[in-house]
């Protein structure tokens, strides 16, 4: 979930998880729009988080994600989120890079694909088929 403050050019990001055992993790991340909408901008956790991402925006429906270490400035994790449209609508497509201590040709240790929709949005079924 992502909301703008158009007064304070205040960006939220949140994001939860869910775990196979049934727990449940949520990130919550903010940051200031500056320099007129051009360049990264930092996102901060609002609680105490070793995470701090890097947010750019390719117009008009790409952002660029790059989770780094608070304190070593590693890059972890970087990421694209694009925004679709679908015949199930509005849709948010991702892919992440998980970037490991390897160095070199195994720099890339696992990779995440998702698609999100709007829970809002009624969900029509698409595709059915019948095996036999």
């Amino acid at each position: 979930k992502y909301e703008i403050n158009d007064n304070t050019k205040l960006l939220t990001l949140s994001s939860f998880l869910t775990f196979p055992n049934g727990q449940t993790r949520q990130v919550v991340m903010q940051g200031e729009r500056t320099n007129n909408g051009e360049g990264a901008m930092t996102l901060n956790p609002v609680e105490n988080g070793p995470i701090i991402m890097k947010l750019s925006e390719i117009a008009p429906d790409t952002i660029l994600i790059n989770e780094v270490e608070k304190e070593s400035g590693k890059i972890i994790m970087t990421s694209s989120i694009t925004v679709v449209q679908t015949n199930r609508g509005t849709e948010l497509v991702g892919t992440s890079h998980e970037v490991g201590d390897n160095g070199g040709k195994d720099a890339i240790e696992g990779h995440q694909l998702w698609r999100m929709m709007d829970r809002s949005a009624q969900q029509n079924v698409v595709l059915s088929r019948e095996f036999e």
